[in-house]
């Protein structure tokens, strides 16, 4: 289901904006408007448009084909209008029939082009942002050209129909003086002269880009707006990290819809309009004169200033966590951007968590207690959590849990602050299913007996957006607000993919099997076990990242309703597919032929038949030192291999992994291109690790809470970390860094029908853009490459998390 719900426009202004904007206001505006000629009223009080007599699909073709509409003639509401010179308007009493006549003239003459008929949509804007309201003041003023917006995200800018700009800019100079700042950009505008399908899907398209490119490029922004026009069908658009809102269709050429839509944009603060007041942007100027985009933020009286982008989110991702992790050092202030005397090198982390759900530093806080408990009462010999444990681990367990040093397997947590809230839903709007690729309110049947089918698509009465089948309102959503979490931490870390020596690697994973094994003797499972969680600092391990970190609760049944969560190149294969190994594997016998059948339709329906348990995490790690050594290790023959079990777009993804798991013929033909001159014990530890794991799922089958089915696990993988280490002694055996994405010019949309590349980076994945923020060498190597080239493969870099392996328009909502 698409994240996009549409509801009432009145209902969408009052809730999704700042609603500042009365009937009062309106009434002064149009007052305002009136007085400056924009809106004129004919012989029976009726209000308009000087600069849209007819719709803009119309006077489109007036203008093109020359001809002017006389007194009479009818617009495509069949309301009549009289010759706009003859119409005074309030508080005109001083200007001249001359002056009217120009004005009628210049509404309905002038340029024929899509920009040129929406032109006056400035001049309204203006008027209106010029009226003086009580207490209210306006942020921003539209802007129609440049339409090229440039960003700080490297190699990448949209073009928009025009916006509404902040008046006071917190961005450095644009490079280009035909471009503005894309952070600048509060309000993106869309147009179209006519509302045929492809033109209201293009506009969508281009919303949808223009919305994660503000999201993605400003760390400011909480939520952003956009509108748009299609002939007289205007929308207004919410998108937030929580969900996005549209509006019913309603007339352009309702003025006084018009003006309370347009003034609820223009009067609303900096901060209503998506800004976070926590996060302020600055440029810093180093010792070459160059300058550098910072970001501050803000965590009750601490102020943390960046210095790089250590990690980011997916830029096609809209909803969701949205994380991003910097390193920073604390500041005296906004205004006072110097470290503090002795300030050190810290880690922050940006993310939206669900409103009201725990923090990390709440859920490492609730671990390092159950710990603490555990330490007091350490489990038997005897315990199930214990059952083919060594003494060897069992008294490092012991140590560490008594001692306190399970601590040090962990980051430190120095401050934890809880900001800004995205807007819950607004009441009665209803999700639309792929509202990007079909308009809702677009080839309805006509009501009327004898209408015309083709004229009724098009006619002022299908004007308003209808309301989604029976079938699709009831297809229901929890759709939770979010709230902005900022963690700093006290370690700066490097992740493994950022290490380029297997030794080391290990260590590191060594530890942090330590870590997921105390984690299982308290009953919590991590699920998000990953090349970017496992960190190394200053020779050891440390497990990062427990925001999806729950309990297992071994009173719950063997199925979950919790999302599928990790990064997809390396979850577990049960978890990918939602189907149980031990299932697949059984073979099906005449005896019991019905009861296989039952079990498989219902298990089938039922949605995922798997829990995320603790094998789960341990498997994670088996795909990230397969992807260790298949990836990251120069000169082997594993080009296919990498593309087939590491590329989550590939064909086959989740067939290949699972048949790499379960099948050991697969799994040593895959591995036969180990490069000559290395050890074959590399293979051999993963062997261990893959056949262990098999012989477990089929052995446990559905005892999900059999404590003892698990314990034995983790001293194999102990093992075979070992086995590995015992042949990639320190420096033997070089990791190569993955290479940078490589990014066009033009990131975003080219100009012609529907976003063609916007849809070639959303059937690609890999085809991200780069944070502003990363180091300058990736710059340099980018700036060498093929600009028309797109990211390399993701055995290259790791896929950031996904919630499902199908990909649509929609998912841009899905979680990161």
């Amino acid at each position: 289901m698409s994240d996009v719900l549409l509801g009432d426009k009145d209902q969408w202004l009052r809730h999704y904006t700042s609603n500042h904007i009365g009937q009062a206001e309106v009434d002064t505006l149009v007052t305002s408007l009136q007085a400056s000629g924009e809106i004129i009223q004919d012989d029976k009080g009726c209000l308009h448009w000087n600069a849209f007599p007819v719709t803009p699909s119309q006077l489109h073709n007036q203008r093109k084909a020359g001809d002017k509409p006389g007194p009479n003639e009818k617009n495509g509401n069949d309301r009549g209008l009289a010759d706009q010179s003859d119409i005074a308007s309030p508080g005109e009493d001083n200007i001249t029939s001359t002056t009217r006549e120009n004005r009628a003239t210049a509404a309905k003459t002038g340029g024929s082009t899509e920009r040129q008929i929406f032109r006056p949509l400035g001049r309204i804007i203006d008027v209106i942002a010029g009226t003086p309201l009580p207490g209210l003041s306006p942020s921003c003023k539209y802007k129609m050209e440049p339409y090229d917006t440039d960003s700080e995200v490297a190699g990448s800018q949209h073009r928009i129909d025009g916006c509404l700009q902040l008046l006071e800019s917190t961005s450095p100079p644009s490079t280009s003086p035909s471009r503005m700042s894309t952070s600048d950009v509060a309000v993106n505008f869309e147009f179209k002269l006519t509302d045929t399908v492809d033109n209201v899907c293009d506009n969508r398209w281009k919303v949808l880009y223009s919305a994660y490119h503000n999201l993605h490029s400003d760390c400011r922004r909480k939520h952003t707006y956009s509108v748009t026009i299609e002939d007289n069908k205007m929308a207004m658009w919410y998108f937030s990290r929580s969900h996005s809102a549209k509006s019913e269709a309603f007339d352009l050429l309702d003025v006084r819809a018009v003006v309370w839509a347009l003034s609820s944009l223009v009067f609303s603060t900096v901060e209503e309009l998506g800004y976070d007041a926590d996060i302020r942007r600055i440029a810093e100027v180093d010792a070459e004169n160059k300058k550098h985009l910072r970001y501050i933020y803000r965590m009750d009286d601490a102020f943390y200033k960046t210095s790089k982008c250590v990690d980011e989110y997916d830029d096609l991702i809209i909803t969701g966590r949205a994380t991003r992790v910097w390193e920073v050092v604390r500041v005296h202030s906004f205004d006072d951007p110097q470290p503090i005397p002795g300030a050190e090198r810290k880690v922050l982390r940006d993310v939206w968590l669900d409103y009201g759900t725990d923090t990390e530093s709440t859920i490492q806080q609730k671990i390092f207690r159950r710990c603490e408990d555990l330490a007091n009462n350490f489990p038997a010999d005897n315990d199930p959590r214990l059952s083919g444990v060594n003494e060897e681990t069992r008294d490092e367990l012991r140590r560490r849990l008594t001692q306190g040093t399970f601590k040090d397997l962990f980051l430190t947590i120095e401050a934890d602050y809880r900001g800004s809230s995205s807007k819950p839903t607004a009441e009665g709007f209803i999700a639309v299913p792929d509202i990007f690729e079909a308009p809702e309110y677009w080839n309805k049947n006509a009501t009327r007996q004898g209408a015309d089918l083709h004229r009724a698509s098009a006619s002022r009465s299908n004007l308003v957006d209808h309301a989604p089948s029976v079938q699709q309102a009831a297809d229901h959503r929890d759709y939770r607000p979010k709230q902005r979490n900022f963690v700093v931490y006290k370690e700066v870390c490097n992740a493994l993919h950022e290490l380029d020596d297997l030794h080391t690697v290990l260590l590191a994973l060594y530890d942090c099997l330590l870590a997921v094994q105390i984690l299982f003797l308290i009953s919590w499972i991590h699920r998000d076990i990953s090349s970017g969680n496992l960190l190394f600092h200053e020779g050891h391990g440390k497990l990062g990242d427990l925001e999806y970190a729950k309990e297992f609760n071994l009173a719950v049944g063997k199925r979950s309703s919790d999302p599928k969560t990790g990064t997809q190149i390396f979850m577990a294969v049960e978890v990918q597919s939602g189907y149980p190994i031990h299932i697949a594997r059984k073979r099906f016998t005449p005896n019991k032929g019905l009861e296989e059948i039952v079990k498989k339709v219902k298990t089938s329906r039922s949605g995922r038949g798997v829990r995320h348990n603790f094998q789960h995490d341990l498997e994670s790690f088996f795909w990230i030192a397969t992807w260790l050594v298949v990836t990251r290790i120069e000169g082997h023959h594993y080009a296919d291999v990498a593309t087939q079990l590491f590329r989550s777009k590939a064909d086959h993804f989740q067939l290949n992994r699972r048949q790499f798991l379960i099948d050991e013929d697969v799994f040593l033909a895959k591995l036969q291109g180990l490069r000559s001159d290395l050890p074959e014990d590399l293979c051999v530890g993963l062997y261990m690790m893959r056949a262990t794991l098999y012989d477990a799922y089929l052995d446990r089958e559905s005892r999900y809470d059999d404590m003892s089915t698990y314990s034995p696990l983790y001293d194999v993988f102990r093992q075979a970390l070992k086995h590995i280490a015992s042949v990639a002694s320190p420096g033997k055996i070089h990791l190569v860094r993955p290479p940078p994405p490589r990014t066009t010019p033009k990131s975003g949309y080219d100009g012609h029908h529907k976003t063609a590349r916007l849809e070639a980076k959303l059937k690609d994945r890999e085809g991200v853009i780069l944070s502003p923020h990363k180091v300058t060498s990736l710059k340099r190597m980018r700036d060498s490459s093929n600009v028309n080239s797109t990211m390399p493969d993701e055995e290259g870099r790791p896929e950031k998390r996904r919630p499902t392996n199908d990909l649509r328009a929609s998912e841009i909502h899905g979680t990161e």
